[in-house]
């Protein structure tokens, strides 16, 4: 029998107060990790008022810092709650003997060493994207609207990215094209880097057993090809490109429905290409959804569409519609074509242009407009998922690390 273990897991936002990928991944493989019988405390930021101080929660003990208003200033990353977070992961390592360290954010893991100083346990952080290189990109769509609080703040996220990947131990990637991000920005860190790919809940993303009773639960039209997305509305997801696509191809396919889930700074402008090129009765915003209704979109939709531009570290989204059976089809853009490719090699596009979107929803439309064909591939979907990303192999891979880390500490101690 395996040691049981005392882990800290540092995040800045978490699910379920909030929902994001990276908040997923920490989430999945820290409920693992206390499903196994391990002892895990994860800090994160408070995003919701009324919310308490500590909490048990899906097996975890969770601990929030800082104040809910803070997490939309600067995406969260303001001085208070960088204070807050420091004063809360201090407590703790002075309360409790912890085996491992599992970061998640940088800035919440930069306050950890800033307030914690010499290592004495070991540290694994996973590398979901660079924020600084990211910055670089959306710095429009970041709250620091001024262009000297942009450069300033710019700089300071990149120098503590840089802290926090030369000290954690090791760096775990989940996909070849992080590995490759890192390798381009931060040399340093080679010899460093494992791959441990994400997951998907097989148990809770499924296909459903009634599509029809699932579209008519969402008021979703019985009688169209429904295309769904689900992305932050913002530029680099490539969302005015998937609408200027899928404009053209309602010429030849005019049954086809459009389904665009998430909110962001984009929603009014998205909103006015639509209302301007005459889409409105095909194209349907649902705003936010929240993660209990998510998987019934991926069950009703026929066709989904990953447009980004930059960025896709991952794909968690597109791994959540196969496994519900659902066709995914996406940008030859990050870690998108390794999750494809091996699935069907055209479900990578040709390229993030309108007129690439658009030849691959023709493609694809005309592939699924055929019963059989369509339920074919669907069963594909789900059995490719099942046999390749389900999270037991990754949670294993990552509990064997953590054991060889430690056992390392201990040699070189």
């Amino acid at each position: 029998m395996k040691q049981r273990l005392n882990i800290l897991s540092i995040n800045q936002f978490f699910f379920p107060d909030s929902q994001g990928g990276v908040e997923r991944v920490a989430h999945e493989t820290t409920r693992r990790l206390a499903e196994r019988g391990h002892t895990v405390h994860l800090v994160g930021q408070r995003t919701k008022p009324g919310t308490p101080d500590t909490e048990e929660l899906h097996g975890l003990t969770i601990h929030r810092y800082g104040a809910a208003e803070s997490g939309g200033r600067m995406g969260g990353r303001t001085k208070d709650a960088l204070y807050a977070s420091r004063r809360v992961l201090s407590e703790l390592v002075q309360s409790r003997q912890f085996d491992i360290v599992l970061p998640h954010h940088y800035f919440p893991y930069y306050s950890f060493i800033r307030s914690t100083g010499a290592k004495t346990t070991p540290e694994l952080m996973t590398f979901h994207a660079s924020y600084w290189q990211e910055l670089r990109l959306e710095g429009a769509e970041r709250r620091t609207t001024r262009f000297l609080e942009r450069v300033i703040f710019s700089r300071v996220a990149q120098r503590t990215e840089v802290t926090c990947l030369k000290r954690a131990d090791r760096i775990a990637v989940l996909s070849d094209f992080s590995a490759e991000q890192l390798s381009s920005y931060y040399s340093f860190t080679a010899g460093k880097v494992i791959k441990i790919h994400g997951g998907v809940d097989l148990e809770r993303f499924t296909p459903a057993p009634d599509r029809t009773a699932v579209r008519a639960k969402l008021g979703l039209p019985l009688d169209r090809q429904i295309l769904l997305t689900v992305r932050r509305l913002v530029p680099r997801m490539g969302l005015s490109n998937l609408v200027a696509a899928f404009g053209q191809a309602l010429e030849r396919h005019p049954e086809a429905m459009l389904v665009i889930a998430g909110s962001g700074r984009l929603e009014q402008e998205l909103k006015g290409q639509v209302a301007d090129g005459g889409l409105s009765d095909s194209v349907r915003f649902t705003g936010f959804v929240e993660d209990h209704k998510l998987v019934e979109y991926y069950q009703a939709a026929d066709l989904f569409v990953l447009p980004s531009i930059a960025f896709e570290g991952f794909g968690m989204v597109t791994l959540e519609a196969l496994a519900c059976g659902t066709p995914a089809l996406g940008t030859p853009i990050g870690a998108t074509p390794e999750l494809l490719k091996p699935l069907v090699p055209q479900l990578v596009l040709r390229g993030t242009r309108p007129e690439a979107l658009r030849k691959g929803i023709g493609m694809m439309l005309e592939w699924l407009s055929d019963a059989g064909a369509a339920d074919e591939l669907r069963k594909r979907c789900r059995k490719y998922v099942e046999l390749n990303f389900g999270w037991d192999p990754a949670v294993d891979a990552l509990e064997n690390l953590i054991f060889e880390l430690m056992d390392a500490g201990r040699r070189d101690g």
